[in-house]
């Protein structure tokens, strides 16, 4: 399978999914609490952040005291993330999907990746080049899609089938389509596995409660139905 047009997306989206995200329940207040809880003890330490956007969440790696490189494929939320934390930190527009030539091998302490491996088809180069930056004490944050969720969310005859699904997102009035995959947690957990990493972390949160107000019905679905996945790894440490 070929990867989505990723940055077509997000660069027809361009600010209106950056208001979007700065409060909507799904960001703001289930998404972005729960990485939060993942990632510790990070001030001083060396973090690479994939799929920033327009820099919402580097900007809180930046004040917990976090020496960030981040990048994205759109160009556009490269922009936003380069007006909202100037040289605060190092931002490229990059493609995960690449090399990640800017970074050398066994220099960062943490990767971050918000809601983009989804829209990764081969996971494989992606976390060979993970294990080839960070530290063996290093460790990975990540969401994702919930596979079991997407599944029953799409109706598909097949929960074990990789395929590409679509939908469409309505943000101020617009609708904009939007495709991703869905892989099965042990395919997941396999990569993880080949690639040297165990999950130390598995997080099937709940929203936080001050999101009740902002939008009750996708709360109250939140609260009795997953729809994403977070997960830190580390390096598993041969004898």
């Amino acid at each position: 399978m070929k990867e989505v047009d990723l940055a077509s997306y997000y660069n027809e989206m361009d600010d209106a999914y950056i208001r979007k995200t700065e409060c909507d329940l799904h960001n703001a207040y289930y998404e972005r609490p729960a990485i939060k809880a993942l990632i510790s003890e990070i001030n001083g330490k060396k973090v690479l952040e994939a799929g920033c956007g327009g820099g919402v969440l580097t900007e809180w790696l930046v004040d917990e005291g976090a020496k960030v490189t981040a990048f994205d494929i759109s160009k556009k939320m490269i922009s936003y993330a380069k007006k909202r934390l100037g040289d605060k930190a190092i931002i490229h527009v990059a493609d995960l999907s690449k090399p990640l030539a800017f970074v050398e091998d066994n220099t960062i302490d943490m990767i971050v990746a918000s809601l983009v491996l989804h829209y990764i088809s081969n996971w494989l180069p992606v976390f060979e080049e993970f294990k080839r930056v960070i530290k063996e004490d290093g460790s990975i944050v990540f969401s994702t899609h919930h596979p079991h969720a997407d599944w029953k969310w799409h109706d598909r005859p097949n929960y074990f089938k990789k395929e590409l699904y679509e939908e469409s997102w309505n943000i101020e009035g617009k609708s904009y389509p939007v495709k991703y995959y869905h892989r099965t947690l042990a395919n997941m957990f396999a990569i993880f596995r080949k690639y040297g990493f165990y999950v130390d972390v598995l997080l099937e949160p709940l929203p936080v409660k001050e999101g009740k107000e902002v939008d009750p019905k996708s709360y109250e679905y939140l609260l009795a139905n997953p729809q994403f996945l977070f997960i830190r790894l580390k390096k598993i440490i041969e004898k």
